[in-house]
């Protein structure tokens, strides 16, 4: 059993989650709530939420907790809509003076939890970790959590947690699990606070490309690309990495150095510089300079997020027609963030309209809804 474990990489997610256990002989709807973190909040200020388990009635129910600081540290929020959840089978033994219950996670996300990509696994875990407790708030002596999967370092030291190892898409359920308190029978409620710590995948989308700005916008500063946030939280892509990969081979990596958040259902652009008379008119929220410079014909565009060693897709997209990718200055757009998008040849791209004007003439959609948008 791992004893000690601290979170060290960037990208992890803290999901906050209240828990409300209803009685023995049902499935409580717990309610878990998490909110999006403050950029002005220290990373020592987390929000709480206390809960208040009542052993005479097997129940168990949570309320907010003031923020220490201004605002919230918690990244998502709302039960019912971002992460439930559910607990049955509670009972308490007076002889062995077990408190127990089972419970799953449900991940209503768009985004895949409990991992970075939607298809690694988060080697610790779903971690549901006791912020503070649990603790006696009525009657007396000490109460323990008797069957943890480990106690280790996440706001605090030496808290136990319950580990869930499983990747949950949208909607998906987990397996469930059976969490044990040690009450004695001189207490009638335990106080406790809880989080949920995990990797989150993040949904970043290549949404449109313009490879061939033509008219007097010369390539080196005329290209440029945009990003679609199809998740339910916002992601910030710094120390993500881009690249792309033209037929003389992949260009290395350019890392992105500087903050650069995308919300859920936002949009950012990338290009050569975020000088509009140069670039022809295009709105650039990053600019990667010599980094990357798309062919005419047979190139990809890839995003990637550094994990340990390693570097994992976060999307990728690619062409070889330059009559049909590459025409000047039109650029090509994805007919649908939630489409299959590893082809921009393919049909499920189109050109952008010809009322779809940016700049003194470009043709294309820059930070907004594409023109060929298809619901």
């Amino acid at each position: 059993m791992k004893m000690i474990h601290v979170p060290t990489r960037a990208a992890r997610g803290l999901l906050a989650a209240a828990i409300g256990f209803a009685a023995a002989c049902g499935d409580g709807q717990p309610t878990a709530v998490q909110k999006q973190a403050a950029a002005d909040v220290p990373a020592t200020a987390l929000q709480e939420f206390d809960c208040r388990a009542n052993i005479r009635s097997a129940a168990v129910t949570c309320s907010p907790a003031a923020p220490a600081g201004a605002g919230s540290r918690v990244l998502v929020g709302g039960q019912n809509t971002f992460l439930k959840l559910t607990s049955s089978n509670v009972s308490y033994d007076t002889g062995t003076e077990i408190f127990q219950f089972d419970v799953t996670v449900q991940n209503l996300l768009n985004e895949a939890v409990g991992t970075p990509d939607g298809t690694v696994a988060d080697p610790d875990g779903i971690q549901v970790f006791f912020n503070t407790g649990p603790a006696v708030s009525k009657g007396t002596g000490t109460v323990t959590v008797a069957n943890a999967d480990g106690n280790a370092t996440f706001t605090g030291a030496d808290q136990p947690y319950f580990a869930y190892h499983q990747i949950l898409v949208k909607d998906q359920v987990s397996a469930a699990k059976t969490w044990q308190l040690n009450v004695p029978g001189t207490a009638t409620e335990v106080a406790f606070t809880m989080y949920i710590e995990t990797d989150v995948q993040y949904l970043l989308v290549i949404n449109e490309l313009l490879a061939n700005p033509g008219g007097t916008i010369t390539d080196a500063s005329g290209e440029w690309f945009e990003v679609y946030n199809a998740g339910t939280l916002k992601v910030n892509m710094l120390n993500l990495v881009i690249a792309d990969s033209a037929a003389s081979g992949r260009r290395p990596y350019h890392l992105i150095s500087s903050s650069l958040e995308v919300p859920s259902g936002g949009y950012v652009t990338f290009g050569n510089t975020t000088n509009t008379t140069n670039n022809g008119g295009v709105p650039i929220d990053y600019a990667y300079g010599s980094a990357l410079a798309f062919a005419n014909s047979l190139d990809a565009l890839k995003i990637a997020r550094v994990y340990g060693t390693d570097t994992l897709t976060v999307d990728r997209t690619q062409y070889a027609s330059a009559a049909i990718s590459a025409q000047n200055g039109v650029s090509r757009e994805l007919k649908n963030p939630a489409l299959d998008n590893t082809n921009m040849d393919g049909s499920n791209w189109a050109d952008a309209l010809v009322t779809a004007v940016y700049g003194p003439g470009g043709r294309g959609t820059p930070k907004a809804q594409n023109s060929t948008y298809t619901p």
